[in-house]
């Protein structure tokens, strides 16, 4: 690290100064603002995810725990198996269709 001898003083009122301290991912509000303005660090990217992806995402996740309850009981495992292969195909051509 560079040594820092350039200061930069702001003034905030008390609500900005708050708002700076719940929003930095820091434990210095000074190493944030610097990755922060900077850029010194490359920024998380928060990816929107399509509420229908995710609701079939979900519904499979329902289906397979229900498989799973079948197939530790013993009640026919081939049949499930294939079911779980089909599943998997549907997961598959969905990801691809989605991105």
């Amino acid at each position: 690290m560079k040594n820092r001898h350039k200061e930069i003083k702001i003034r905030v009122n008390e609500t900005e100064y708050e708002q700076l301290l719940q929003r930095k991912t820091k434990p210095r509000l000074a190493e944030w603002i610097r990755e922060t303005c900077l850029d010194q660090k490359p920024a998380k990217r928060v990816s929107t995810v399509d509420p229908l992806l995710l609701y079939e995402l979900n519904k499979i996740g329902v289906n397979l725990n229900q498989i799973a309850r079948k197939v530790q009981f013993g009640e026919h495992n081939i049949e499930w198996l294939i079911e779980i292969i089909h599943i998997e195909k549907q997961l598959v051509n969905l990801l691809e269709n989605d991105c």
